[in-house]
This record gives C-alpha cells, structure tokens and sequence, in this order.
C-alpha cells in the first residue's frame, strides 16, 4: 500500500488537483447516483459519468492557472447565491466597516477562508495568502 501511495503522490505532482468546484461536481454526482438509485432514467446515469470525468479531468490537469480561475468564478457565483457578510442581514460586519476605515477592504481567501486586508482602489492585484501562501486574483 505504501507504494501506490508513493506511486500516487508522484504522479499528482504539478496536477492542479481537488479544490471547491470539484467537490461541489463530487456531492453533485453523489446526489445524482442517490437519485438514480430510486428514479430509474438514463440521462442521471449519463450526467453523473459527465461530472465524474470533468472532476478527474479537472484534478488532474497541468493547466493549473485555468483551473483556479474556474474555482474563482464559482466562488464569486456561489457567494452571489449565499450573500456576503455574517449572521442573518447580509450587512458589513464590524470587520468590514473597520477596514473601510482605514482605506481597505476584506478579502476571504478562496483556499483557507482566512479574512485578508487590501488596499481600495488598487485595480486588478494578486495576492499571496500569509495563511496557507496560495495566490489568487482579484479587483479592488
């Protein structure tokens, strides 16, 4: 076991591998599969292999800045769904209007969730997480 773990390891080297987008394709197709199980249709059996392959694809790719830029744009399409800031109003949090104070902006690291303070007015950046040292694009 401990050489196909080596084996694996090596070969996942400079592949983009799992990310949100991914997992999100993974609870899809499993939700898909749970369906397929009591609704006997041919088309969820197809759209489950569809989504499996693009999650492998995706995971395995080389194309590493093209898949993280997909990952952003589902991020920025969900947090649409789910809203901004804490509790039930949707509103700034303390945190945000302290940072409009001082000519900032929070930022939620895509990675690790971590809440980082950039410069307003800045046009398009990238920054480097101080947390989990992953880069991502943004405008401010």
């Amino acid at each position: 076991m401990n050489g196909f773990r080596n084996w694996m390891s090596q070969f996942m080297i400079g592949r983009y591998g799992m990310d949100q987008l991914n997992r999100f394709i993974m609870y899809l197709a499993l939700a898909l599969v749970i369906i397929g199980l009591f609704v006997h249709v041919r088309i969820l059996t197809w759209i489950t292999i569809v989504l499996l392959i693009i999650m492998y694809c995706r995971s395995f790719s080389r194309s590493i800045y093209k898949r993280q830029q997909e990952n952003m744009k589902y991020l920025q399409l969900k947090q649409k769904f789910t809203g901004k800031g804490s509790g039930n109003t949707g509103g700034p949090t303390r945190q945000d209007r302290k940072a409009a104070k001082q000519g900032k902006r929070l930022l939620i690291c895509p990675y690790c969730k971590e809440k980082l303070r950039v410069p307003v007015g800045a046009g398009k950046i990238k920054i480097r997480c101080p947390h989990c040292k992953q880069e991502f694009e943004e405008i401010v």
